[in-house]
């Protein structure tokens, strides 16, 4: 105590010290952070004590005459916010800041904090808390303000409240902070915003009305914690037992303080630790997880939200919010494409569901309305939506009979906006992630009458991208549901083992692949008969596949038959049919030589130049023209090699994209074709620039780009 004494600079006697450690009379900052550190000394820890939670927790205590209105304590393990300095330095006189983001974010908690330091960060001496729920809350606050300040009673309501804000702000020497929490409308305080003055606010509201906007005010979205906060909120709050799977936790409830709140609670009151209640989190309705059933005013995280959807959905084109926010919910939380939402597909569902004609004008206002009041947030200049994961879990717990209906909606949606040609591999991969939020989400609806086109056009899309692996693993995934849901001889079953087999293929597994698809093309054979497309598309890839494992010659005889099984029932520019000819003269360039391959590619080229679904850009036409142009240098036609590959390099980066494993295979190959020409030392400067492009090495995840590098390397060192 002596030494505590000595510290503060102040001779306290044993009493008066006990008297401020019992409560029995005021504690100051000083003497508080002293204690502090003495005791963080006596314990033996290393360096100094963290002051910041100690300064929360005393500001809290700082219960004086002029406080208007009751802001709430801050929430057992409140966590400190990064931006909350930033926000304090923000809280200028006559400045307003509104907090605005989705229910259960922490916005009225971060007003409490800064309400809380306001004395000692801005030395106000008079803090008024307004619950703006609705103009008569706002009005009851202000009244009391009026009756404090001494404002006359003979004026209406809202006048006398203005003239308090007023006053207020116009005292001399005094600094006020005035906190609007959860206003829901705009429009409550079109008369009641504090004048310019010597009063900071703070709005908190899910609203994101440009009304909030305006001079003087700044918007400062909340979001969910980061990571590290948290994990200190479980750590806290739990008292650091059970932690196991914190951070794994964490993740699943997407970092939302409302969400960690309730499993704390929840936790401590079931004793669980966070593995167990991450397991019934993951078995359980969200309305199960309360973690006290038999208080009538248990927040469940639907409830935090009813509010929100319930308004958005009141705006004009009435209804088409909720709807709206359903389809979101099936889809991946870190972003859908917002032109999903206007689609014919949304229009319809929109028209079906609400029996009144809708229109992507309709869509798109509904969509407007769901991000007013924050329950989704448009980003990458408002063509990618995002919304909470435990947001969309609680949307689809809601309806589940018009979540099952809806998914159908949205499976057609994103089958509508996928790109007949996959230049923009970022909206590919977009596409088919949300592929698989919409299986993980809603997996029954699309197995309706066979597995939907859209998940085999994401599967489809993986190949050209150089993700044979995950090519593999997609169809793999599917065979198992397919074969219980539709039988093993669907069509759909066969077309998923179809494509197996060529995943199989693709990843150097020939003979595998070669059983798998010669198993297929029996069954084709008994159910569908020779000249079917899909049993001719079998025969194809066993030719294929025969020729991978050595067996050219088979494989040759194989693609004879097939082009004229093909030209029997189809046109001699048909797709398949082509198709059946490119493998005919490259098997032919192996078997005979590369003078044959290059014949017969000559005129598959101008059959898919000629095809009208094809034409001479199409990336199936490229391929071709990429296998001329190898055939051609085989054949030591290295001059007409470079014109093919040259012009092929250029329109592939621009049809597909310069990133595209076609591109880059097509210019790794025009550089190849510059140094058998003799321009070594050109072709090396070409080279080296195609490697740095390939960079990072190893970390894009696609097996063909790393084939290019070993082929580079190989370029440069044949040793290696």
């Amino acid at each position: 105590m002596e030494d505590l004494s000595d510290r503060v600079g102040h001779r306290y006697s044993y009493a008066s010290i006990g008297r401020m450690l019992d409560g029995k009379r005021p504690m100051d900052w000083l003497f508080l952070q002293t204690a502090v550190r003495v005791c963080h000394r006596h314990a033996g820890l290393p360096g100094e004590p963290d002051l910041a939670p100690w300064l929360l927790a005393f500001e809290q205590t700082l219960r004086h005459d002029h406080w208007i209105g009751s802001p709430p304590p801050l929430a057992h393990a409140h966590q400190i916010r990064p931006e909350t300095a930033g926000l304090s330095r923000s809280l200028t006189p006559g400045h307003v800041l509104v907090l605005t983001g989705l229910d259960g974010v922490g916005k009225t908690q971060l007003a409490a904090e800064l309400a809380y330091r306001s004395p000692t960060d801005h030395l106000t001496d008079v803090v008024v808390w307004v619950e703006a729920a609705s103009p008569t809350a706002i009005l009851s606050t202000l009244t009391d303000l009026a009756d404090e300040l001494g404002v006359p009673g003979q004026e209406d309501e809202v006048a006398r409240a203005k003239r308090a804000l007023t006053r207020l702000g116009n005292r001399d020497g005094g600094r006020s902070l005035v906190v609007f929490n959860d206003l829901r409308d705009p429009a409550d305080l079109h008369e009641l915003w504090p004048p310019p003055g010597n009063t900071s606010t703070v709005v908190t509201t899910r609203c994101r009305q440009d009304t909030m906007a305006g001079h003087g005010r700044t918007i400062w979205a909340v979001g969910v914690f980061e990571p590290r906060q948290s994990l200190g909120y479980l750590t806290e709050k739990l008292d650091g037992d059970g932690l196991d799977a914190a951070a794994e936790l964490a993740e699943e409830l997407g970092h939302l303080p409302l969400a960690l709140s309730l499993a704390g609670a929840y936790i401590r009151n079931y004793n669980l630790d966070c593995a167990g209640y991450l397991r019934r989190f993951r078995e359980r309705r969200l309305a199960e997880l309360v973690p006290d059933p038999k208080d009538p005013l248990a927040t469940t995280l639907a409830t935090a939200w009813d509010l929100s959807i319930a308004a958005a959905d009141e705006r004009p084109p009435v209804g088409a919010a909720r709807l709206l926010l359903r389809l979101a919910a099936l889809l991946d939380p870190h972003g859908s494409p917002a032109a999903l939402f206007v689609t014919k597909t949304v229009q319809q569902m929109l028209t079906a569901e609400l029996g009144v004609a809708m229109t992507a004008d309709d869509a798109s206002d509904g969509l407007a309305n769901l991000t007013l009041l924050s329950l989704c947030d448009l980003r990458d200049g408002r063509r990618t939506l995002d919304v909470h994961p435990v947001l969309q879990r609680s949307v689809r717990e809601e309806a589940v009979e018009q979540i099952a209906r809806i998914a159908r909606y949205a499976a057609d949606a994103l089958l509508e906006i996928w790109p007949d040609v996959e230049r923009d591999a970022d909206l590919v991969e977009q596409l088919r992630n949300n592929t698989e939020a919409l299986r993980r989400n809603a997996e029954a609806a699309l197995w309706d009458d066979g597995l939907h086109q859209v998940v085999f056009r994401a599967g489809n899309s993986l190949w050209p991208q150089g993700l044979s692996a995950t090519s593999l693993a997609w169809w793999r995934a599917l065979l198992p549901p397919a074969t219980e849901r539709l039988g093993a001889e669907h069509a759909d079953t066969l077309s998923i083992r179809h494509n197996i087999a060529w995943a199989r293929h693709r990843t150097d597994d020939h003979v595998g692949a070669l059983a798998e698809m010669r198993d297929v093309l029996t069954i084709r054979l008994r159910l569908l008969g020779p000249e079917h497309s899909n049993t001719l598309a079998s025969r194809h890839g066993v030719a294929i596949f025969q020729e991978a494992t050595g067996d050219r010659r088979g494989a040759a005889d194989s693609l004879r038959a097939l082009v004229s099984g093909y030209e029997a029932v189809l046109e001699p520019d048909a797709r398949d049919t082509l198709n059946a000819r490119m493998a005919l003269a490259c098997t032919l360039g192996a078997v005979e030589s590369p003078r044959a391959a290059v014949a017969g590619l000559r005129e598959v080229l101008d059959g898919y130049r000629r095809n009208p679904n094809l034409g001479a850009e199409h990336p199936e036409t490229l391929e071709v023209e990429l296998n001329l142009a190898g055939w051609l240098a085989g054949a030591d036609l290295l001059d007409e090699a470079q014109t093919v590959i040259d012009r092929l390099a250029a329109t592939s980066g621009r049809v597909l994209g310069p990133d595209h494993v076609a591109t880059l295979k097509a210019r790794y190959y025009a550089i190849d074709v510059l140094g058998q020409r003799g321009h070594r030392d050109e072709a090396e400067i070409a080279m080296n620039e195609l490697l740095a492009d390939l960079r990072p090495e190893g970390g894009d995840g696609r097996p063909e780009v790393d084939e290019i590098r070993a082929a580079i390397a190989n370029w440069f060192d044949p040793t290696t």
